[in-house]
C-alpha cells in the first residue's frame, strides 16, 4: 500500500526542488554572462544557419561592401577593377579534453582585385599613406624573403570596428598564386555559408605580363559571436 507523504516531507521536497532550480538559474545566468552556453551535439550547420546569424550576415555584408568600395575608391593611382570575390564562414573551436565545441563566430571576407601601373613598393607606400591617414592602423606583414621583389603584403586594423584590411600586391605571373591564398583555419571546425570566387585570372596574367601590378584588397569583418559583444574580432584574415 502506498504511503502518503507527510506535510513535513512535502516541505522538504519543495525546499530541495527550489534549491536545485536556484542553482541551475545561477549556473545559466553565469554562463550567459560570458556570452554562451555550450550544448553538446548541436550540428555546425544548424548553428550557422540560424535566423540570428542570417540577419547579422546580411547586414554585415552590406556594410562591409560599402566600406570596401570606399577604401578602393580612395586609393591613388587610378586602380582599374579586375573582379571580386567573397566568402562567409562560421567557425568554432574543436572539442578539447572533454569540453564541447564552441563558441561559434562568423565573419565575411570581401575582396576586390585591381590592376595598377607602378612598381610594388611605390604603390604600396602610396596606398599605405592614404590608409594611414584614415582609421587604419598599419600592421605591416611582409612575405618571406624568397618571394624577392615580386610580391608585397600589408595588413591594417581598424580599432573602432575591428575590421582587418589586407593588401596583396604582385608583379609576376609566378606570384599570382599568392592572390588565391585563403586564410588557414587551424584547430577549428568551419562551415562555409557562402562563396564567390575570382574568375579573371587570364586578365590578371596579361596585366603582369605587360609589366603592371595586380592587387587584391581584402576586408574581413566579424559579424557574429556567441562569446562577447560587438564589435567582434575576426579570427582569421
Amino acid at each position: 500500500m502506498a504511503r502518503t507523504a507527510t506535510p513535513q516531507q512535502r516541505r522538504h521536497r519543495a525546499v530541495g526542488t527550489a534549491i536545485v532550480v536556484a542553482v541551475l538559474t545561477v549556473f545559466l545566468a553565469t554562463a550567459w554572462s560570458f556570452g554562451y552556453v555550450r550544448v553538446r551535439g548541436v550540428p555546425m550547420a544548424s548553428l550557422s544557419r540560424s535566423g540570428e546569424v542570417d540577419t547579422a550576415s546580411r547586414q554585415a555584408k552590406a556594410q562591409a561592401e560599402h566600406r570596401l568600395q570606399e577604401v578602393v575608391g580612395a586609393l591613388p593611382g587610378a586602380p582599374r577593377p579586375l573582379g571580386a570575390a567573397a566568402a562567409d564562414h562560421c567557425l568554432r573551436n574543436l572539442p578539447f579534453e572533454g569540453e564541447p565545441s564552441g563558441p561559434l563566430s562568423c565573419q565575411w571576407r570581401l575582396e576586390r582585385y585591381v590592376v595598377i601601373d607602378g612598381d610594388l613598393r611605390t604603390v604600396g607606400d602610396a596606398w599605405g599613406e592614404v590608409l594611414g591617414n584614415g582609421r587604419w592602423i598599419d600592421m605591416r606583414a611582409s612575405f618571406p624573403s624568397d618571394e624577392g621583389s615580386t610580391a608585397e603584403r600589408y595588413e591594417y586594423r581598424d580599432a573602432g570596428t575591428h575590421d582587418r584590411l589586407v593588401v596583396t600586391l604582385v608583379r609576376d605571373r609566378e606570384a599570382l598564386r599568392l592572390l588565391d591564398v585563403a586564410p588557414r583555419f587551424e584547430g577549428v571546425e568551419v562551415y562555409e555559408r557562402d562563396r564567390r570566387s575570382f574568375a579573371s585570372w587570364e586578365a590578371a596574367g596579361r596585366a603582369v605580363a605587360e609589366g603592371r601590378t595586380v592587387a587584391r584588397i581584402s576586408l574581413v569583418r566579424a559579424y557574429y559571436s556567441e562569446n562577447g559583444s560587438a564589435p567582434f574580432e575576426p579570427q582569421y584574415w
